[in-house]
């Protein structure tokens, strides 16, 4: 009697553990006997190769192993290499990654040459598969097929951050607002000329108010471009350039906990902002080295603590309903009833921002 008592208390014990069983047992509660043969054998194959950005390799790396006892190797790098490198792998079958998760540019080298495998038949879990998980009450996918590309977050990007302490806010209540020429030579941007936050906001800019206004923004009021993230934030916080476009929130909030509370992203009434998955959206190329063990790692990325180890890390809000956390900024939170551009979805992608970048590149000069 005794022994039973005391594997009872252990049980009791490890249930209420940081961590512990229940954390693992609960993002595989109800899981079938197939999943505990791709568990199996992703133990045997002993890791798992994800490329994505340096911002959620620990976070992610750390989660998957706590929660499944697999390691993880990280492949980091720049946007541009890193799609290359994939893009050449999967032309000559040599792929050294099991699993993608980035932005939208693997739809042209990857999915649409047809280099991916459809991820949908591998989600077995039930709290993965169940509708009620999910925003809007089903997964958002990139791809017109709902299969290949899901994402793992959606969020508000095209807002402008403000130094409050260096401009009246209250006075730039719209975009056209920010042509006042007393705001000329005060704004910087993330570089819009190439891809990525500064051509989304960009982008998002056009489509509401056409070239002209994004000429007489960018060129008439003398922009300042960067290529680095963090420094366009940096210029906003120490009054440098007191208005920025084109910034991630991860960089804000981290000079925000900083003590650089005068930082503020005020909602512009005349355009809401744009959706976007950022970095969010998961891929599975044909061919990897450990099946089992991307199949595993795409069900856990989907699932509860996968979302919520996203989230922490880039601060973008979930597509799930249930890992919605408090670190992730307001600003970045879609407005229920609000209509915003989509630009996380295949057709936007595929048609109109080619040709969006192409407009803004000329528009603007050129590189």
């Amino acid at each position: 009697m005794s022994g039973l008592i005391g594997k009872l208390l252990f049980a009791c014990a490890i249930l209420v553990m940081p961590g512990g069983a229940f954390a693992q047992d609960d993002w595989q509660a109800g899981a079938g006997p197939d999943w505990q043969k791709a568990m199996a054998a992703a133990k045997q194959e002993g890791k798992v190769v994800v490329a994505g950005p340096a911002p959620i390799s620990k976070a992610l790396s750390t989660g998957f192993e706590r929660d499944t006892g697999i390691p993880v190797e990280f492949a980091t790098g720049g946007i541009s290499d890193m799609a290359q490198k994939l893009e050449r792998e999967a032309k000559t079958g040599t792929m050294s990654v099991d699993v993608v998760i980035g932005g939208g540019v693997e739809m042209f080298t990857m999915y649409l040459p047809g280099f991916l495998e459809p991820i949908k038949p591998k989600l077995m879990l039930p709290g993965v598969t169940n509708p009620a998980n999910w925003v809007g009450g089903k997964i958002k996918w990139f791809d017109n097929q709902d299969a290949y590309m899901p994402l793992v977050s959606n969020w508000v990007h095209g807002w402008a951050v403000m130094n409050s302490e260096k401009v009246d806010v209250a006075q730039i209540k719209t975009w056209q607002d920010l042509l006042k020429p007393e705001y000329k030579g005060k704004i910087a941007s993330y570089d819009p000329r190439l891809g990525g936050p500064g051509q989304s906001a960009a982008a998002y800019l056009a489509h509401q108010f056409g070239l002209d206004y994004v000429k007489k923004l960018f060129l008439g009021q003398e922009v300042t471009y960067t290529r680095d993230g963090r420094q366009v934030v940096e210029w906003a916080a120490r009054g440098t350039y007191p208005i920025v476009l084109g910034a991630i929130q991860f960089e804000v909030e981290r000079f925000r906990k900083g003590g650089m509370k005068n930082l503020v992203a005020p909602t512009l009434s005349d355009g809401p902002g744009t959706l976007t998955g950022g970095f969010g959206i998961v891929k599975l190329p044909k061919g990897v080295p450990h099946p089992n063990a991307a199949t595993v790692f795409v069900n856990w990325i989907m699932s509860k603590p996968g979302h919520i180890a996203y989230a922490s890390a880039m601060l973008e809000t979930s597509t799930r309903v249930d890992a919605q956390i408090p670190e992730v900024p307001e600003y970045v939170n879609p407005v229920p009833g609000v209509k915003y551009l989509d630009q996380y979805a295949e057709d936007w992608y595929k048609n109109e921002r080619p040709k969006l970048s192409k407009d803004l590149v000329e528009a603007l000069g050129g590189r």
